[in-house]
């Protein structure tokens, strides 16, 4: 029993884990970041001080060679700005993201609209404002906001845009400064026809070492004067969250260890006092030591291999009723603005580490009490009451 509880808690916490990461990295890589962001080379090095000299020409080339690689399923380019929006009452300093309506549907959906609507492509002069931004403007759908910053030239420029919906992505310091604006509009603000980046979205995040050479292929056969950064390089938060739950799932996993190993010593030690007689008698008979101390090992590996079979059964049952019935529902993580429901994956990997481990400390556990066994006398074994 305290293998196979040992063996769920593996399997059903580090199916938890899985699916949080999964969760937190889509989220991010759909809201956000996309796969694979493509910046003019140097934007990396000097672009934030002097972003408008690092602003992508000709964007729409670049597009077209970068949709033919196979697994790419969109290429989009966005255009940022930081500045100010006001409603004539109260100013907030807030970061634009101009952006390709029609292309980036998929990665709008991963918002969640509280209040209005969703951008559309007929759209023009409309945009959708972060909850926490909104909340600080004190702003209603409808509304019109003024935008105000520098052009790529240094002079000031402003904007109305009316408030088409309210989006709440779920992190609170991206909620608390986004507006999400149509990018010709942006580009209008600013005064440019380039870009600042290149967003490129996968069908499925697994291809990404897949896809990496193919585009570096490209860029260089078409001598483009580019340079590229993975969404794991720039999601930091995602980085802290996952060395944080590593670390508990470590922790758990030397606790659950200790336990078991404790339980299965104390079995097979049970086992041991109870059947003294018996190893004095196969000891009288020629039994050596080395044998008897096997005899017990392999008792605890066959308790280990008994317990972490029945484990993965009932880890996998109870992993499967707890999604059935809805999930376990986890309140806004620091830094979060909404909590979200947690499914429990099944997950190879973790199954087979939790085995791995339960048959290791079966092994180790029993290897003391059988050294035990081997030592005793056969005289005082066969006299034992």
């Amino acid at each position: 029993m305290a293998i196979i509880s040992g063996m769920i808690s593996l399997i059903v916490f580090g199916g938890f884990i899985e699916f949080t990461y999964w969760g937190l990295r889509e989220m991010t890589i759909k809201t956000q970041l996309g796969h694979i962001q493509i910046y003019k080379k140097g934007y990396s090095e000097k672009g934030i001080a002097e972003p408008s000299k690092y602003h992508i020409e000709n964007p729409k080339v670049i597009e077209k060679a970068l949709s033919q690689i196979p697994d790419i399923t969109m290429v989009t380019s966005r255009l940022t700005f930081s500045g100010l929006v006001s409603t004539g009452e109260k100013t907030l300093t807030c970061k634009g993201i101009g952006i390709d309506v029609t292309r980036e549907k998929e990665m709008s959906a991963f918002e969640t609209i509280v209040e209005g609507k969703q951008l559309e492509p007929e759209m023009t002069d409309e945009g959708v404002v972060g909850l926490d931004l909104m909340k600080g403007l004190g702003a209603k759908v409808g509304n019109y906001l003024t935008f105000l910053t520098t052009t790529t030239d240094g002079a000031i420029n402003a904007v109305d845009v009316k408030v088409a919906g309210v989006a709440q992505t779920g992190s609170q310091d991206y909620d608390s400064v986004f507006v999400k604006l149509p990018i010709t509009l942006v580009q209008n603000l600013l005064n440019t026809q380039s870009v600042e980046k290149i967003i490129v979205l996968l069908n499925n995040t697994e291809n990404l070492n897949k896809v990496i050479p193919l585009l570096e292929e490209t860029i260089q056969k078409n001598g483009f004067d580019l340079e590229y950064k993975l969404w794991s390089d720039l999601a930091i938060i995602y980085r802290q969250v996952v060395q944080l739950y590593n670390g508990i799932f470590s922790v758990i996993t030397v606790i659950i260890g200790a336990i078991v190993l404790f339980s299965v010593a104390n079995t097979v030690t049970m086992s041991i006092f109870e059947r003294v007689k018996e190893i004095g008698t196969l000891r009288a008979m020629g039994t050596t030591q080395g044998e008897i101390m096997k005899l017990f090992v392999m008792e605890g590996i066959v308790l280990g291999l008994i317990g972490g079979v029945l484990g993965i059964i009932a880890g996998i049952l109870t992993a499967y009723v707890i999604n059935i019935s809805g999930g376990i529902y986890i309140p806004p993580p620091p830094g979060m603005s909404k909590g979200y429901t947690a499914l429990i994956l099944i997950v190879p990997w973790v199954i087979l580490y939790s085995f791995a481990l339960i048959m290791l400390v079966s092994a180790l556990s029993s290897i003391y009490p059988a050294y035990k066994a081997s030592r005793l006398k056969i005289v005082e074994a066969l006299g034992h009451v």
